[in-house]
């Protein structure tokens, strides 16, 4: 894989297709996202496969805590285009292209956040149920 363009988001300019953003600053740095943000980095690449392979690859870096050293500034914290580069590029390196045991990680990890995405929202349903007994209880509609 060649080298990894990653810029600082600017609101003024649209990206090209291929890409996708990582948080730059707060104590979620590095989360990868689909919708920019003010504080955030643009990940360009050269193809859907590219994006999605490189978009899971921050997602792990980012869910197992790998930028959190990195982190910089005593208030805000934030992390450096160069370090955020370095990590993703030393897993590209580990990563075999080919590598059944990746393709099966990305599908289990697709399969837990919209399993995740489903409890979300059964959470919020038994929420508003829970209220509405509540209310039922005070004699309320």
């Amino acid at each position: 894989m060649k080298t990894i363009r990653i810029k600082t988001y600017c609101m003024k300019s649209s990206p090209r297709a291929n890409h996708f953003y990582i948080l730059s600053k707060g104590y979620n740095a590095g989360k990868p996202l689909e919708v920019p943000c003010p504080n955030c980095f643009v990940v360009y690449t050269s193809d859907l496969h590219e994006q999605a392979k490189l978009y899971w690859i921050c997602y792990s870096l980012w869910k197992t805590g790998v930028y959190i050293p990195l982190l910089r500034g005593s208030v805000i914290p934030f992390l450096r285009i160069c370090d955020v580069s370095t990590q993703i590029q030393r897993v590209v390196e580990k990563v075999d292209e080919e590598s059944k045991a990746f393709g099966d990680a990305i599908l289990q990890l697709q399969q837990l956040i919209h399993t995740e995405r489903l409890l979300n929202k059964q959470c919020i349903l038994i929420d508003k149920l829970k209220a509405a007994i509540a209310s039922q209880i005070l004699g309320g509609p």
